[in-house]
Order: structure tokens, then C-alpha cells, then sequence
């Protein structure tokens, strides 16, 4: 393994610390915390936006802090969601008696960890709600909708509803368009090869080293059987296979509006991912389709994992207000 650390244990402290002084004037480190919170907090009484994840798939998220987006990330462990007195810290730290809505990503560890810092905070009588979100198809079938992961697509939510809560919109009026964007976003992630772990080195899954396969519906942690490998395809069989099976999930009809997010898995090249989106973009237009907005980059990785996810939204004409409305964070400013 080469990657630059110090030691394992100091992963996560030594990124941050050198994350924060990156982008001071956007985002700073809670004293005795592993958490990013906004350097300038919104208005008091304006909805702020929390999430807990694990490191090792930056940016996602502490790059997604800042106006406009995200008002604290908790950052756990690599690959590992951050534990309920973690969250709790961060959510109490932030507490100033505005509405804070808790979003999680549905992963088994970070449900759990979640709820305990929900009705810890509860208790306490902070202002707190939780919502989940839910996007990945390759996870579950569509009949189990709630069963499926929480991965790209939470850029849709963090924009979005990010935009609504920055405007002053109220705790049940985020909640609601949170419901929306989540119930109309898609996602699909394709594998092309490994990664190590970077505080043991170990290799994540070794199936496709070394031969020209690639593993549709890998998730963001390399969950992924090896039973469905496929030979590489050209960019445009590519885009319209995963175009296919997104469709095939929920059908978004001719004159539909469309949001689009290509999202690198790590060492996905930026060549790469505009060709895919280019013929992704083609895919729909086909399809009479309608690309109103669209972004391809690295935003949510796992190591040097190569491959991409793409995640599909489909929106009115308030949803992309706020889809193009200002922010700005390390990885946005607009």
C-alpha cells in the first residue's frame, strides 16, 4: 500500500485538521470533535442541515459543508458511521434553539447510531428531526424501497433541500421537499476496480484485479457478490446500460426534467466521466427526456476505487430553482 499517512490511528484527525486549514473561510473543526461545522453559522431560527458518515469517501462530506448546503458533518472512522455521543456532540455544539434536521443514510450503522443521538437530543429538548434517504436500486428491489442504501444521490437532497433551509423554509417545509427529491432520485453505481483500506492496507474485494471486467451495482463500500461481473464496455454501451436498468426501476416518461450526477468513485479520470456523461446525456435525449442540470465529478469515493455512479432526479420548476441556487462549499461554489 502506498498512501500518505502518518499512522492509522491519526487518519482521520490529521486529514481534517489539514481539510479545515484548506478551506478555513468556509468551514471550521469543532474544538475535541471529528466534526466540520460551517465557519459562519446560519441566522438563528433557520433550519440546520446535520449528517453523520464515515470517513474515506471524500469529499463526501465534509466537502459538502458550507452556505447553501450542509451546516455540520460528523466524520466517524474510515468506512465506519460515527457513534451516537459523536453525532450528539456535534448536534449539541451547533444547538443555538434552531430547528436542525438530521439527515442519514440508510446504512445499518448509521440508522442506529443515528436514532440514539435523535432521542438523545430529543431528551434534551433540542429542536431535532431525522429523516433517512434511500436511493441505490441495486440494493434492494423496488417493492423494498426502504430496505435500498443511502449513496450519490444525497446530493440532491444536500443541494436542494440545503437551498430551502438557507432561504429561512421551515423545519416541516424542508421535511416535505426532502420526501419529494428522495421518492423522485435513482441511483445506480458501476465497479470497474479495487481498493485498499487505508488504515490496515488490506485489499477491499480482489475479483476484479487484473482482467477487463467491471461489477454493476457495486455499492460504496465495494458491497458487491463477483457473480455479475460483465466484459468492459464502450462509453455509450455503458450509458445505456445503466440507463436501462434506471429506467427500468422508475420510468421517467418523454418530457420529463431531469437532474443528472455522475459521481467518480475515487480514481475515475475527469475524461472519463465527461465521455459518460456525454453519452448518458445522448441516452435520455433519445428518450425525449429532458437534461435540465447535470454534474459529473469525484463527490462521494471510496479510496482509489475506479468506477462511477449515476444518479438520476426528476424535478419541477422549484426544485431547480433551488438546484441552482447559491452556495458554497469545498466542493460548490455558485
Amino acid at each position: 500500500m502506498k498512501k500518505i499517512s502518518n499512522a492509522p490511528e491519526t487518519l482521520v484527525t490529521d486529514e481534517l485538521q489539514g481539510f479545515v486549514k484548506l478551506h478555513s473561510d468556509k468551514v471550521r473543526l469543532i474544538e475535541g470533535t471529528t466534526c466540520v461545522a460551517r465557519r459562519i453559522p446560519k441566522e438563528k431560527g433557520k433550519v440546520k442541515l446535520v449528517i453523520g458518515n464515515g470517513a474515506g469517501h471524500e469529499p463526501a462530506v465534509i466537502g459538502w459543508v458550507g452556505k447553501g448546503m450542509f451546516d455540520l458533518n460528523v466524520v466517524g472512522d474510515v468506512f465506519t458511521a460515527p457513534s451516537g455521543d459523536k453525532i450528539y456532540q456535534g448536534i449539541e455544539a451547533i444547538d443555538d434553539g434552531s430547528p436542525i434536521l438530521l439527515m442519514v443514510q440508510n446504512h445499518a450503522g448509521d440508522v442506529l447510531n443515528a436514532n440514539y443521538a435523535y432521542s438523545k437530543a430529543k431528551k434534551k429538548g433540542i429542536d431535532i428531526y431525522k429523516v433517512i434517504f434511500y436511493d441505490d436500486i441495486a440494493s434492494a428491489p423496488k417493492e423494498f424501497m426502504e430496505d435500498r442504501r443511502g449513496i450519490g444521490g444525497m446530493y440532491f437532497y444536500a443541494k436542494i433541500v440545503g437551498a430551502m433551509a438557507e432561504a429561512g423554509a421551515s423545519a416541516e417545509e424542508c421535511i416535505s421537499m426532502f420526501e419529494a427529491v428522495r421518492d423522485n432520485t435513482r441511483t445506480y453505481g458501476v465497479a470497474f476496480s479495487a481498493c485498499t483500506h487505508p488504515a490496515t492496507g488490506m485489499e477491499m474485494f480482489g475479483y476484479l484485479k487484473d482482467n477487463d471486467l467491471i461489477e454493476p451495482g457495486m455499492g460504496v463500500h465495494g458491497e458487491g457478490s463477483g457473480n455479475h461481473c460483465v466484459p468492459m464496455p464502450k462509453a455509450a454501451e455503458l450509458a445505456e446500460m445503466t440507463g436501462n436498468v434506471l429506467l427500468e426501476d422508475k420510468p421517467y416518461h418523454a418530457n420529463d426534467n431531469l437532474l443528472v450526477v455522475v459521481n467518480g468513485a475515487g480514481s475515475t479520470t475527469c475524461m472519463e466521466m465527461n465521455i459518460f456523461y456525454n453519452e448518458f446525456e445522448r441516452f435520455l435525449t433519445k428518450k425525449q427526456i429532458n437534461v435540465v442540470g447535470g454534474c459529473a465529478g469525484n463527490y462521494l469515493t471510496t479510496q482509489e476505487l475506479a468506477g462511477l455512479s449515476v444518479s438520476l432526479c426528476s424535478v419541477n420548476q422549484t426544485m431547480l430553482d433551488l438546484w441552482n441556487a447559491p452556495c458554497c462549499c469545498a466542493i460548490l461554489t455558485k
